[in-house]
């Protein structure tokens, strides 16, 4: 695909808003028929070659190879190539129902989702042929607000092509061989401080909507019952019960490569050749917005979302981490039925 019609097809998926419909017949179950009738979107296929990139609207002189690093943060250095058929994304959709919302991704032929490395210890660039323990993230970014002042761009996180105003994160992490953890983030802090407070806030069961940068946010494991009692002497901080209007929910702060498994209440199912991938997020997962008291996700709401696939270094080539994003899709919530 050229430059020009990439720069077209970002612009023109960004800018449409469409009245989504509810789809009560969504189930995560790696079956995938249930995804046949919802919209769907193409990402372009990177190659060995490099020769394919992404453009954002809001920086249209500035390209990004489709499959990249993660070290690049602004809108001025070029993107390292970096190939990995497991992030590659060449399709994916969005749908919802009255709870939650659901994100499917497809990745190249041969590309497996969630696919890692078994070792003792992370990837060593000195020596590659070592055993290491991979690592590999599905992520959801959301700009919840529709306020692009709000929340952290996405070039901040080394995610290309990037959008601002993203207010929060669903994400799961697989960590050296298999599934490690699910959990959210709130994107709404500029240092240290700030992000203790979110702390203070989320665990009063409010969801904070500020300026952002990049590093600083919670990430909290959130459960709609109480967590395991192994899952309990696992968390790092907490668990915390939240308080009304639910009963029985807990979040627990946690942390890449925590001592998983943590199964929150965010759910996955993979196809069987493992380049389809299909996710569900309780809305409730997001909390209550911090300033109005309403739930901060619902039915009715107009959001952006972008999707992401990252993963360390061991089947990438060359070898260094990679990743992948779509362009940013303003999606309805809306409660007209399918």
């Amino acid at each position: 695909m050229s430059i020009l019609p990439k720069i077209l097809f970002i612009c023109f998926v960004f800018k449409t808003v469409t009245s989504d419909p509810i789809n009560r017949h969504m189930k995560i179950d790696g079956n995938f028929d249930d995804w046949r009738n919802v919209p769907s979107y193409i990402d372009p296929e990177d190659n060995l070659k490099g020769t394919v990139y992404d453009v954002s609207p809001w920086f249209p002189s500035f390209k990004s190879p489709d499959c990249h690093d993660t070290d690049t943060r602004d809108t001025t250095t070029t993107p390292k190539h970096i190939y990995n058929p497991n992030v590659n994304i060449v399709e994916f959709k969005i749908a919802h129902d009255n709870t939650s919302i659901y994100v499917y991704y497809r990745v190249a032929d041969g590309g497996v989702i969630g696919k890692t490395s078994v070792g003792p210890s992370e990837f060593n660039k000195n020596n590659p042929s070592e055993p290491s323990a991979g690592r590999f993230y599905v992520i959801a970014a959301v700009n919840i607000d529709h306020n692009d002042t709000t929340g952290y761009w996405l070039h901040g996180g080394a995610y290309h092509p990037t959008a601002p105003g993203f207010d929060g994160n669903f994400e799961i992490e697989f960590y050296n061989g298999s599934f490690n953890q699910n959990y959210y983030l709130d994107h709404g802090a500029n240092n240290d401080t700030q992000a203790n407070y979110l702390k203070q806030e989320n665990k009063k069961n409010r969801f904070v909507i500020l300026p952002s940068i990049y590093p600083y946010y919670t990430q909290y494991i959130y459960w709609n019952h109480q967590p395991t009692s192994d899952e309990t002497q696992r968390c790092f901080d907490g668990p915390y019960r939240l308080p009304r209007p639910y009963s029985n929910r807990y979040i627990c702060y946690s942390r890449d490569m925590a001592p998983g498994p943590f199964n929150g209440s965010l759910t996955y199912a993979r196809s069987e050749k493992g380049n389809e991938f299909e996710m569900r997020a309780p809305f409730e997962g997001f909390l209550f917005n911090h300033y109005t008291g309403e739930r901060t996700l619902q039915l009715g709401m107009t959001i952006n979302i972008s999707l992401s696939l990252e993963t360390s270094e061991e089947y990438s080539i060359p070898r260094d981490w990679s990743s992948d994003t779509t362009a940013t899709i303003r999606y309805t919530l809306s409660d007209t039925v399918v």
